[in-house]
C-alpha cells in the first residue's frame, strides 16, 4: 500500500466515523420531536440487556419452538405493511429515536416478490394492495436511461453538476427483481418494458471483466455482493425467454443471461480456498454478515438459474464454514475479518435471516439435511427476537443488530431484515409442506 493510498484510506475511515456521529446526533434529536418513543426505546434496551446477561446458549437452545412460524410470519408482514409510506414505497427503517425513514426504492423493489409470496401463503388481501402500490411507485422513479436512483426517496445524491439524482447499479438490480416478479403476476406490458429498460442499462454499464464500478456503484468501486444484480439479470433472462416472440426478444434474453454469467465468473474469482469472499469493498465499514450473505445469495440463485454447478459448490463451501461456526457457538458474529476470523461480538439479524435462506436453498439442491437443520435452528433463534407487542414500527420488526445497540444499524428495525426473515419462514413452510406431501404419498394403500 502506498502512502497516498493509505492516507486516502485513513481519510475514508475518518469521514465514515464523522458521518456516523453526525447521523447519530441527528437521530437522537428525533426524541425531542417524538417523546412517545422514549418508553419503547428504554423497554428494548432493558429487554436486550437482560436477555444478553441471562441467556445461556447450549446444544438444545433451539430444539423447541417458542413461537409458531405462522405467527412470526404474520407479524413480519404486518410490519412491512405498516412501513408503507403514502407515496407507495416502503420505509427503509423505523428508528427508536426518530421514527420512520423515507421510502427506500432499493428495498421496495426486492420486497415485491416477498409480498406476493406472503399474499399467496397467508391470503392477506392487504399484501396484494400494498404490492400494487409499491410497483406503481417504482415505475414512477425510473430514469430516462432505464436506471433507478440511489439513496432514499427525497434525498438527492450530489452529482458533478450540483444536486441531481444519481443512477445506481445495485438499486436498479434489486428493483429489477421486483419488476420481473410483478410482470409474472400481472402480465402488464409496461412493467416488462420497464424491466427490459433496466436490464439494458445494467448490461451497458457492465465492464469487460463482468463487474460494475464507477459513479453508479457504491463508493465508485466494484463489489462482489453485486452478485445480487447478476441474479436479477438471470431472472430477467428467464422471463424474456419465456415470452420470446422474435429474434430481438431472443437476443435480449441471451444478453441478460451472458451478463449475469460474466458477473458470476468475476465474483467466483474472488472466492478463497478458505471460503472467504474478497471484494466486498466497503470502505469505512467492517465486513458485515449481511453483505457476505448478499454475495452468497446472489451467486447461489444465479448459479441455480444458469445451471452452474461451480457456483453452487463455491457457495456450499463458504456456507459450510458459517454453518460450523453457528453450530459451535449457537450464534454468528455480526461482522468478520478476512477468512472468517475475529468475528465481532454482536449479531447482524438480517445476515442471519439471509443465511437461513441460503442454507434452505442449499438443502433443496443438495438434499444435505445438515443445511436444513441449521436453518431451522436459525429461524428458532430469530423468532423470539421479533417483538410480539408494541406500536407501529416496533411490533413485528427485525432489529438491525442484537442486542439492539450493536454496530449494524443500531436502534433500528429494518425493512430488509423483515423481507429476508419472511423469505426464510416462507421457505421453511414450503419445505415442511413438501415433506408432509411426500410422507402422505409414501403411505401404503389399504387392501
Amino acid at each position: 500500500m502506498t502512502d497516498s493510498v493509505a492516507a486516502s484510506g485513513d481519510n475514508s475511515r475518518d469521514n465514515a466515523i464523522t458521518d456516523q456521529i453526525a447521523k447519530a446526533l441527528t437521530e437522537a434529536t428525533g426524541l425531542l420531536r417524538g417523546p412517545q418513543r422514549v418508553v419503547p426505546l428504554i423497554q428494548r434496551l432493558v429487554s436486550d440487556k437482560l436477555r444478553v446477561t441471562f441467556e445461556q446458549r447450549h446444544l438444545y437452545s433451539y430444539a423447541t419452538t417458542k413461537r409458531s412460524s405462522g405467527d412470526a410470519l404474520n407479524s413480519l408482514l404486518r410490519w412491512i405493511l405498516d412501513a408503507q409510506r403514502p407515496d407507495g414505497g416502503i420505509a427503509a427503517y423505523y428508528s427508536l429515536l426518530s421514527g420512520y425513514s423515507e421510502s427506500y426504492p432499493e428495498v421496495t423493489g426486492y420486497i415485491v416478490p416477498t409480498l406476493y409470496d406472503c399474499a399467496r401463503t397467508t391470503g392477506d388481501d392487504d399484501a396484494v394492495v400494498a404490492v400494487e402500490r409499491a410497483t406503481q411507485w417504482l415505475l414512477s422513479l425510473q430514469m430516462p436511461m432505464g436506471a433507478f436512483p440511489a439513496g432514499l426517496h427525497g434525498r438527492l445524491r450530489s452529482g458533478l453538476h450540483g444536486d441531481e439524482k444519481q443512477p445506481s447499479v445495485f438499486n436498479t438490480g434489486q428493483i429489477l427483481q421486483g419488476l420481473v416478479r410483478a410482470h409474472v403476476e400481472t402480465n402488464r406490458p409496461e412493467i416488462l418494458q420497464a424491466a427490459v429498460a433496466a436490464g439494458d442499462w445494467l448490461v451497458k454499464m457492465q465492464h469487460a471483466d463482468g463487474s460494475w464500478f464507477g459513479p453508479a456503484a457504491y463508493q465508485n468501486v466494484a463489489h462482489t455482493y453485486y452478485s445480487m444484480v447478476a441474479w436479477a439479470l438471470a431472472e430477467l433472462s428467464e422471463r424474456a425467454a419465456n415470452r420470446r416472440h422474435g429474434c430481438s426478444d431472443h437476443e435480449h434474453s441471451l444478453s441478460y443471461g451472458l451478463a449475469a454469467e460474466r458477473n458470476l465468473d468475476w465474483v467466483l474469482s474472488h472466492f478463497r480456498p478458505s471460503g472467504w469472499i474478497d471484494g466486498i469493498n466497503l470502505r469505512g465499514h467492517p465486513n458485515y454478515l449481511h453483505f457476505i450473505a448478499y454475495a452468497l445469495q446472489g451467486v447461489l440463485e444465479c448459479g441455480i438459474l444458469r445451471q452452474r454447478s461451480d457456483a453452487i459448490e463455491a457457495v456450499a463451501k463458504s456456507s459450510w464454514v458459517l454453518l460450523r461456526k453457528f453450530e459451535t457457538n449457537k450464534s454468528l458474529p455480526g461482522a468478520f475479518e478476512p477468512d472468517f476470523k475475529n468475528g465481532q461480538r454482536f449479531t447482524c439479524l438480517t445476515g442471519n435471516a439471509q443465511m437461513s435462506c441460503v442454507w434452505l436453498r442449499l438443502f433443496e439442491v443438495t438434499d444435505d439435511l445438515r443445511y436444513l437443520n441449521a436453518a431451522l435452528k436459525m429461524n428458532e433463534m430469530m423468532k423470539p427476537l421479533i417483538p410480539a407487542r408494541g406500536g407501529r414500527g416496533v411490533f413485528g420488526g427485525v432489529g438491525g443488530s442484537y442486542p439492539i445497540w450493536g454496530r449494524y444499524q443500531p436502534l433500528r428495525y429494518l425493512s430488509w431484515g423483515n423481507k429476508f426473515f419472511a423469505d426464510a419462514l416462507l421457505l421453511e413452510r414450503r419445505l415442511k409442506r413438501s415433506f408432509e406431501a411426500s410422507a402422505f404419498e409414501a403411505l401404503p394403500c389399504a387392501s
